[in-house]
C-alpha cells in the first residue's frame, strides 16, 4: 500500500489536486486488485464460464467524515461532475458502477445505459439459476437478465425510488427517477423540492421547479404513492429539539454523544 500511497501523493502534487486523498485513492486501487485476484482465480479453476461476478458499490463516494472537524479530518474524494456524495439523494450519492462479467451471456465491452438497483440482484441470480421466487414476498426489482443478454433491451419499469429519512450528509429526503427527470424532497419541514433533467443537466446545477410545475406536481404524487406502498418510515418533529445540540452525533452502544471536537487527525499509518 506505501508505494501506491506514494504514487497518488506524487500525483497529487503533479497535477495540483487535492482530491482524491492519496490514501483513498490507493485504497480504491488495491481494492480493483483484490478484485483482479478473483478473476484469476476463478479462471484459474475453470470456472469462468459458470461464473458471473458482479462489481457494484452500495452508494457513491465519501466527500468527508459526516462529523467533519477540519483540526482532525482531511476531504476524502470528490464525486465530479456530479452532485453530492455518500447520503444524499443527488446523482453523487446514488449513482454507482455496476461491472458484470460472464461470458454465456455478457459481451465484453458492452455498456448499457438502462438503470438499475441492487435489489435487481436477487430475481436476477435466481432467474440465471433457473430457480422460483417465493410466492407471497414482496419482490421490488426486476430480472436483468434481459439487459445482460442485449444492452439495449429496456426493463418494464417506470421509475426508481429512493427513500432514506436521516440527517447524514444531508438533509432527510425522498426522490423519484422517471427516465430523465428526477425529482428530491426534502423531508425536514422545508417542503423545498428539486427537479432535474437528468439528459441535459446530469451534475443536477438547474433546479427545474418553476418552470416544470406540472411534471413536480406529476413527480410528487406518484413518490407519495410509492412511500404509502411500501409504508415507508417518515421522520417527526422533535419535541426535545435542541438548537445548541443539533451538531451531535450519538453512540447507539454507548447511549452517549460521539467526542468529534475531541478528535485527533490520525498520524501517518503507511510509513
Amino acid at each position: 500500500m506505501s508505494a501506491k500511497v506514494d504514487k497518488y501523493t506524487k500525483r497529487a502534487a503533479d497535477t495540483k489536486r487535492e482530491l482524491p486523498h492519496p490514501v483513498y485513492a490507493a485504497m480504491v486501487e488495491h481494492c480493483d486488485d483484490m478484485v483482479g485476484r478473483i478473476v484469476n482465480s476463478v479462471e484459474k479453476a475453470g470456472l469462468t464460464k459458470k461464473t458471473m461476478i458482479v462489481f457494484n458499490s452500495d452508494n457513491g463516494g465519501l466527500y468527508r467524515r459526516y462529523d467533519y472537524q477540519e483540526e482532525a479530518d482531511d476531504n476524502v474524494s470528490s464525486q465530479s461532475p456530479l452532485k453530492g456524495e455518500k447520503g444524499s439523494l443527488h446523482e453523487g450519492g446514488v449513482r454507482v458502477p455496476l461491472i458484470v462479467k460472464y461470458p454465456p451471456t455478457v459481451k465484453p465491452s458492452t455498456i448499457c445505459s438502462e438503470p438499475t438497483i441492487s435489489y435487481d440482484f436477487y430475481p436476477t441470480f435466481v432467474h440465471l439459476a433457473h430457480g422460483k421466487l417465493p410466492v407471497g414476498q414482496t419482490i421490488d426489482g426486476l430480472s436483468l437478465k434481459p439487459l445482460l443478454a442485449d444492452s439495449t433491451a429496456k426493463l418494464a419499469r417506470n421509475a426508481l425510488h429512493w427513500h432514506y429519512p436521516h440527517y447524514h450528509h444531508d438533509r432527510p429526503a425522498s426522490s423519484i427517477h422517471e427516465r430523465d427527470c428526477k425529482l428530491i424532497e426534502y423531508l425536514d419541514g422545508t417542503g423545498d423540492v428539486e427537479i432535474y433533467n437528468l439528459a441535459e443537466d446530469l451534475g443536477e446545477t438547474k433546479n427545474l421547479v418553476k418552470q416544470r410545475a406540472g411534471r413536480v406536481t406529476d413527480l410528487k404524487k406518484k413518490l407519495h404513492q410509492w412511500r404509502q406502498q411500501v409504508t415507508a418510515r417518515m421522520p417527526y418533529p422533535n419535541p426535545h429539539y435542541d438548537e445548541k445540540r443539533a451538531g451531535e452525533w450519538w453512540r447507539m452502544r454507548t447511549g452517549q454523544p460521539v467526542d468529534s471536537g475531541g478528535r485527533k487527525r490520525f498520524p501517518p499509518t503507511e510509513k
